[in-house]
């Protein structure tokens, strides 16, 4: 039981170092960014680029970093199982839409017209 503890609690303050590294990482990008501007613009890019890839490759050695990989693995997954419609199906389906939408606005507004002309006879009956 003691050895079980101790392993999670091992395993929280490991968690912490790492995110905690990750911050360092990502706070010093931006502080070699903001105080070493006068450096020649592609060695910032290259050190920034570095410590956003040590950050990154931390990042995804977390618990939390590891669920999130599995989960852009499984979207990659299920996006490959997507029937995407041909340039005919869209075409034809915008089309369809496209008319039905003038046809059904056209129905409206007549039923409108007639209901506003019903109501302006209606009043001019009463005067």
């Amino acid at each position: 039981m003691k050895k079980n503890t101790y392993h999670q609690n091992e395993s929280k303050i490991l968690e912490k170092i790492k995110w905690l590294s990750v911050s360092i990482f990502f706070i010093l990008s931006f502080i070699i960014n903001y105080y070493f501007h006068e450096i020649h613009l592609l060695i910032r890019i290259f050190i920034i680029s570095f410590l956003f890839l040590c950050a990154i490759s931390i990042l995804l050695c977390t618990k939390k970093g590891k669920s999130i990989s599995s989960y852009i693995k499984l979207s990659k997954k299920e996006m490959q199982k997507i029937i995407w419609p041909t340039y005919k199906e869209t075409l034809y389906t915008t089309l369809i839409v496209i008319s039905v939408t003038i046809v059904i606005s056209l129905l409206l507004w007549s039923v409108d017209n007639i209901i506003f002309r019903l109501i302006a006879f209606i009043i001019s009956l009463r005067f």
